[in-house]
This record gives structure tokens, sequence and C-alpha cells, in this order.
């Protein structure tokens, strides 16, 4: 006696042609050389942010992002050489300024951290989606538009004003003397709202990007 299942059909029948090929699969297994890759990548990352929580800046140099790298490195710089200004002999310490110096480098640290975190994760999916997670250049090229930083002129910007701060905190004008005493916190604390002006705006027109982009899609 033949055993029918419950759509009627004979169980021991073979299936049609081509019906095979509808039934699920298991996952296409990855090709040896990119599982070694993704494994390198992932490893890679744990030494990365073992890196990154010993010295900012650090991380992001051993994933071979240089210009983000030496980026966080030179703006704790700048901020010792601030606080060591502020709370030098011969100057009327402002208190103030000095404790927003001093938060500066556990938010600093702590984004270091972070940021290398997101750059590993990013970096093992780019190894692993590379056509989804890149764009062609200026040149016609593939490349990953998370290296744009490190392409940009932002850096030079950066290490030139850097150098002169702290040309300007070793000669100790008295000019700069007194801004920092009488306008030093009042300039920190419109620098810090013009930066959260900054990325409030960039947030709004990227989430309006992407909703254009899933209303198209």
């Amino acid at each position: 006696m033949e055993f029918k299942g419950e759509d009627g059909m004979n169980s021991e029948q073979p299936l049609p042609s081509g019906e095979s090929r509808r039934l699920p699969e298991p996952e296409q297994r990855e090709h040896p050389l990119q599982g070694k890759r993704l494994k390198y990548a992932k490893f890679r990352k744990v030494i990365a942010i073992i890196m990154a929580a010993l010295i900012p800046g650090l991380g992001h140099l051993f994933l071979g992002l240089f210009i983000r790298g030496l980026t966080f490195i030179v703006l704790l710089l700048l901020d010792i050489f601030a606080m060591l200004y502020v709370s030098s002999d011969g100057l009327r310490i402002n208190i103030p300024l000095l404790i927003l110096l001093g938060l500066f480098i556990p938010v600093l640290y702590f984004y270091n951290v972070y940021d290398v975190l997101q750059s590993a994760d990013y970096m093992v999916r780019y190894r692993r989606k590379p056509d989804r997670y890149s764009r062609m250049d200026a040149r016609g090229h593939q490349s990953s538009p998370f290296y744009a930083w490190e392409r940009g002129l932002a850096f030079a910007v950066l290490l030139v004003a850097g150098g002169g701060l702290m040309i300007l905190f070793r000669m100790k004008p008295r000019w700069l003397s007194i801004f920092f005493e009488d306008y030093g916190f009042l300039t920190l604390a419109i620098l810090l709202i013009l930066i959260g002006l900054f990325i409030f705006l960039r947030e709004i027109v990227l989430s309006f990007k992407r909703k254009k982009l899933k209303e198209r899609g």
C-alpha cells in the first residue's frame, strides 16, 4: 500500500524535474579564502578595541585609518596643552573653562573607542559585501565611502590650527592671557553650541536623504 501525505501525493514518488531546486537549501558556503579574511578582520577588530582603550587613536592606526587616528591624538594633545596653559602660573585660573577642558578628555576617549568599534564592524561588512557598501569615486573606481575622511582637507586644517595654538601656548602672549581669562569659557561654550548645531543639521539632512532613498526603493 502506498502512503500518501496530507497533500494527496505519493511520498515515495520522485519530484518532477526542477522541483528539487525550489526546496530550501542550506546557505551557500563562503569561499575558504573569504572565510579566512573575515576571521582575520574580526581578530583585528578585537585588537583594535583593546589598543583604542589603551591610547586614543591607536586603534584607528592599527586598522589603517591613519588620518582618523592622528586626529584623535592631535585633539587630545591640544586639550592637554590648553589645560596646562589655563592652569599655568601667572594666569588667573578660569575654573569653568578648566572643568570643560577636563571633561573633553573622557568624551574624546569614549568616542574614540566607539568609533573604532563602528569602523571595525564596517570593515567586516565591507569585506563580506563590497558591492553593497561601496560607491564610485571621481576617478570611476569602486571604493568604500568610509575612507572619505582619509582623503579630506579637514586634517590639514586641524594640523595648521593645532600647531599655531601650541606655539601660542608656549610663547604666552599677553593678549592671549587676557582672552582666556575673560572670554575663554564663553568662547568654548559657543564653539560647543556650534558643533552641536552642525551635527544636528547634518543628521536632519542624512535622515531626509535616507527617507528619499526608501521612497524610491
